[in-house]
């Protein structure tokens, strides 16, 4: 009796968000539509000429998601590191975190990558800058410079994050793991981490999503990711719209989909539910 219940609240919830999906998608498409009308009766648009370039689109898709993969690996692994120390009994450790969280915070990314390519490595490396080789793949040197200032730099929001959600456990249960036998570094793993993780997923999904945006700001250094890849293209053929709407498309198709995933795995761990 219970199963058929909780059988029929599933098939009605999922009833309910596909209507509320067909209504969203429609009203967004009526809206759309209309936009297109208005334009079209004063720009003639040349789709056709714009698609051919899909090409060149996706080479500078492949380097976006290059710079933004080794910029969440370096942002995900710095962050947690910065927010122990934040955490740290030992007020040095505690010092050392808080003084790279807030000089960071408080510079524009676009200012922090052209300091670390024509400040920083300029006066560690000789030049012309040689590629650089990781794990037997040969990165070239501006996408290297760049995916590192963005991981840099989202790792001071990111271990924001980190330890708000590492805060919000309460202190008995690293005290009881303690008395367990567990070390600190125990304790965070296996007791602390897990239950922050379901804490901290939609911001740090948020803030996943403004590490790939913030990508498109490595055009600085002239890395030929997707914005500048669209600018090059621009200058060369009149059909502005055309292609800054296809890269607006080609950022909402990275971008959506984590968000959906967020929300599924917030519902999953019945985040709002466990707070209340």
């Amino acid at each position: 009796m219970a199963k058929t219940h909780f059988r029929k609240a599933q098939e009605q919830r999922i009833l309910k968000l596909t209507l509320r999906f067909i209504l969203s998608a429609s009203l967004i498409t009526l809206v759309l539509w209309g936009f297109y009308s208005i334009l079209e009766q004063n720009y003639i648009f040349r789709w056709g000429l714009a698609l051919q370039h899909l090409d060149s689109f996706n080479k500078g898709l492949m380097l976006t998601l290059q710079a933004s993969g080794l910029g969440l690996v370096l942002a995900l692994s710095l962050g947690l590191i910065v927010a122990l120390l934040r955490l740290s009994p030992f007020a040095l450790f505690r010092d050392m975190g808080t003084l790279y969280v807030h000089s960071l915070r408080n510079i524009p990314f676009i200012v922090f990558v052209l300091f670390m390519y024509f400040g920083f490595a300029r006066a560690v490396l000789p030049r012309p800058y040689p590629n650089i080789t990781l794990l037997g793949w040969d990165i070239d040197d501006r996408l290297f410079w760049g995916a590192l200032a963005l991981g840099l730099f989202e790792a001071s929001f990111m271990s924001e994050i980190f330890r708000s959600g590492i805060q919000s456990i309460h202190k008995t249960q690293i005290e009881a793991s303690r008395s367990l036998g567990m070390s600190y570094a125990q304790s965070m793993r296996y007791v602390v981490l897990p239950q922050a993780f379901r804490v901290i997923i939609p911001p740090l999904t948020g803030e996943i999503i403004a590490l790939i945006k913030e990508s498109a700001l490595l055009l600085a250094i002239a890395v030929n990711e997707l914005t500048l890849t669209a600018k090059t293209i621009s200058g060369q053929r009149p059909l502005q719209f055309e292609f800054y709407t296809i890269l607006a498309s080609y950022y909402l198709t990275m971008t959506v989909p984590i968000s959906i995933l967020s929300h599924y795995l917030e519902q999953r761990f019945n985040i709002h539910r466990r707070r209340s």
